[in-house]
């Protein structure tokens, strides 16, 4: 049984979908008629395409098609910009009337939106753009206008902003790359497009600054998206699972945010950006363990500040994998270690519960992710009430019942309170199974095997990998210069580099050290004074 999952999840990885040869795309033809007969095949029972002939410059001669989606466009733009242009007659001229140039000249179409095969020319329909077939030529032109309906920018909904721009990501691509332009503004921030799914054909931008991103990180990625062969790609996700390092451990190796301005600070450390049309969440990739630790609002505080909270970060990491087991393995198999009152006041209030701490554990830890998915589930006016039952009407009634002990209680929602200060969502969510794991080595095997679990965890975080970034770098392994990002939140002008692993290169943020200077060199008189016994 092992085996078979090993072979899945490893031909997952290595096996290359292998494309049938094709037969040669249908070309447009050169007759108006057989072009029509073909869309209205095509487009068969679609009520909201629309095909409408016109007359170019309103003489008989040259007959024109136009088709398009609509409400994917503004009926009010197709008929002011295109068919009003089309029909009317210009005087002064210069092309043939039917012409590719003719309609170049008008429309103001390039040469990369005119296509020979009905299969680029449907593709490009059902993006929203509008196809002109004109009788005579074995070309159609396209025409990019599209503004189908979509929701605003809005604050982002699962990553809550206190300081720092309240803009989020939308369902529309075109949306979320301009809010990435506007904030990186250079020639260098290239965007390339891939369209995956054989049924939804969904849009996929890459983002990245090629001076700055590792170009092995950016071909790797190009290759793994090439590879992905599946019918629909309907949210990032779907892409995450395809190309992500190892799918078989929960710990996320890429990055999700809703936030443009995190992204940005990501493509200018060197990262990839994977943005996927209908999706309000970006990918960034390579991830590395500490950047899930970390919230892009430290840079809006005082680095002694943003200091310390990052350490209650990590201190709220470790309690919310260990707490629930540590608490069952003491006070099972090793009360020796708690102090004699505290002991005596474990004892009164299990003394009333029928069944074994490990149970207990597991039975209120299961109680609280029911609650926190139903409160997920349930509309926004339904869910604070149901938290509200949830923690104070059950826990009480199951404390008075004997069914759990109030010491219990308090470590299962210090574990909860503890989690919900992990910034990233998806590395909340991913100690979900560690915690459990952790609490049964802890409840059978007790401090030994709790220890023991941790070590295994770490040793597996050491072994990730991110495109061929070490997952727990620069702690493992060590990189000096990096360290201090580790435990401090560095002041601005003390980041002189990039990371190495990320970028490949060595890339510095600023050329000079004009801000630390001073105060190395006042480090320097002190030192001299106190040497010669000033």
């Amino acid at each position: 049984m092992f085996k078979f999952i090993k072979n899945v999840f490893k031909s997952h990885k290595t096996h290359e979908v292998k494309q049938s040869s094709q037969s040669d795309e249908k070309k447009i033809s050169a007759s108006l008629k057989k072009n029509k007969n073909y869309i209205s095949h095509e487009f068969e029972n679609c009520s909201d395409v629309e095909i409408r002939e016109i007359k170019i410059a309103n003489d008989p001669k040259y007959t024109a098609m136009i088709v398009y989606i609509d409400n994917m466009t503004n009926s009010s733009t197709i008929e002011n910009s295109i068919i009003r242009k089309l029909t009317l007659r210009y005087e002064r001229n210069t092309y043939e009337l039917g012409s590719v140039e003719y309609c170049k000249y008008l429309l103001g179409i390039s040469d990369s939106l005119i296509y020979t095969s009905m299969e680029a020319t449907i593709n490009s329909i059902l993006n929203g753009n509008i196809a002109i077939f004109i009788d005579g030529l074995r070309v159609s032109l396209t025409i990019d206008i599209k503004k189908p309906p979509g929701r605003g920018v809005e604050e982002p909904t699962s990553e809550s902003v206190i300081r720092g721009p309240r803009e989020g990501f939308t369902e529309s691509l075109a949306t979320n790359l301009v809010l990435i332009r506007k904030r990186l503004k250079n020639v260098n921030l290239k965007t390339e497009s891939f369209t995956l799914g054989r049924e939804t054909k969904t849009n996929v931008t890459i983002v990245y600054l090629s001076n700055i991103a590792k170009k092995k990180n950016v071909d790797e990625l190009k290759k793994r998206l090439k590879k992905i062969d599946i019918d629909a790609v309907i949210v990032n996700n779907y892409i995450k699972e395809y190309i992500e390092d190892d799918p078989l451990f929960s710990i996320p190796t890429i990055y999700a945010t809703e936030r443009p301005d995190v992204v940005v600070s990501k493509i200018l450390s060197g990262r990839i950006a994977v943005i996927t049309d209908g999706t309000p969440l970006a990918l960034t990739l390579p991830a590395i363990f500490e950047e899930f630790l970390m919230s892009n609002e430290d840079f809006y505080l005082n680095f002694i500040t943003a200091t310390v909270i990052r350490w209650l970060r990590y201190l709220s990491f470790l309690i919310s994998l260990a707490l629930p087991g540590f608490y069952v393995a003491i006070t099972t198999f090793h009360q020796e270690l708690i102090p004699t009152p505290l002991l005596v006041s474990f004892v009164k209030a299990r003394s009333s519960v029928p069944y074994p701490a490990l149970l207990e554990c597991f039975l209120l830890l299961t109680v609280y992710e029911i609650l926190r998915e139903a409160a997920l589930r349930m509309p926004k006016s339904v869910s604070q009430a149901i938290s509200i039952v949830g923690a104070l009407v059950l826990g009480q009634s199951a404390v008075e019942a004997g069914l759990v002990s109030t010491p219990m209680v308090i470590v299962v929602a210090t574990t909860a309170i503890a989690a919900f200060t992990i910034p990233s969502t998806d590395m909340y969510e991913a100690l979900l199974v560690p915690r459990f794991i952790l609490l049964f080595l802890g409840g059978t095997l007790g401090l030994l095997g709790l220890i023991c679990g941790i070590i295994v965890f770490m040793i597996r975080l050491i072994a990730l990998r991110s495109f061929g970034v070490p997952y727990m770098e620069p702690l493992a392994p060590i990189v000096k210069s990096q360290l201090p990002d580790i435990i401090m939140r560095r002041p601005m002008w003390n980041k002189l580099k990039r990371n190495w692993f990320i970028t490949g290169k060595a890339s510095t943020k600023r050329k000079t050290r004009s801000y630390i200077n001073p105060v190395v060199e006042d480090i320097k008189k002190l030192l001299r004074k106190f040497k010669n016994g000033e």
